[in-house]
C-alpha cells in the first residue's frame, strides 16, 4: 500500500497545505516579476512606468515576505502549542483520576483497618494480653474473634 497523504490528512490540514502553497507560488511570481522590471526586461516600458511598476510591486512583494517570514511560522507555532496544552490536559486528567482512585482504594482500606479493630476490640479478651504473646493460649472465642478480624482485612 502507498503512503497517500490526502488519506492521512484532515481536511482542515490539506486546506492549509495548498493556502501555504498557493501564497508560495504567489510569491515566486511577484519576485520575479520584481526582479524582470528592476533588471528592465520589458523592453517596452518607459524608465517612469518602470519606476512605478518596481514601487508597486516593492510593497507588494514586502508584504507577502514579511506575512510568509512572520505570520506563517507564528500560526504554526500556535498549533503546535496547543496540541502541546493539550496532551498535558490529558495527563493532568489521568493523574486526577489515578489520584481519585489511590483515595478511594485507601478509604477502602481505612474502613478495613477500623472493622478490623472493632471486632477485636470487641472480644471479651481483648483486654488479655497473654493473646498477643502466645496465641495458642487464646480461648476459643477470642480466635473466632481474630478469625473475624482476618476475614475483615482479606476482603
Amino acid at each position: 500500500m502507498k503512503f497517500s497523504p490526502s488519506r492521512m490528512a484532515s481536511p482542515e490540514a490539506r486546506f492549509r497545505a495548498l493556502k501555504n502553497l498557493g501564497l508560495l507560488m504567489l510569491g515566486v511570481a511577484l519576485v520575479l516579476l520584481y526582479a524582470a522590471a528592476l533588471s528592465g526586461l520589458p523592453l517596452s516600458m518607459s524608465p517612469e512606468d518602470g519606476v512605478r511598476i518596481l514601487s508597486r510591486l516593492e510593497l507588494l512583494v514586502f508584504l507577502l515576505l514579511g506575512y510568509c517570514f512572520g505570520r506563517l511560522p507564528s500560526r504554526q507555532n500556535e498549533l503546535a502549542l496547543k496540541e502541546e496544552l493539550g496532551r498535558c490536559a490529558q495527563k493532568t486528567d489521568a493523574a486526577q483520576h489515578a489520584k481519585e482512585q489511590a483515595q478511594q482504594a485507601r478509604e477502602a482500606l481505612e474502613e478495613k483497618i477500623k472493622n478490623a479493630r472493632a471486632a477485636l476490640a470487641a472480644s471479651p479478651a481483648a483486654s488479655d494480653r497473654t493473646l498477643l504473646r502466645a496465641p495458642q493460649a487464646g480461648t476459643v472465642e477470642s480466635r473466632q474473634v481474630v478469625l473475624i478480624a482476618l476475614d475483615i482485612l482479606n476482603s
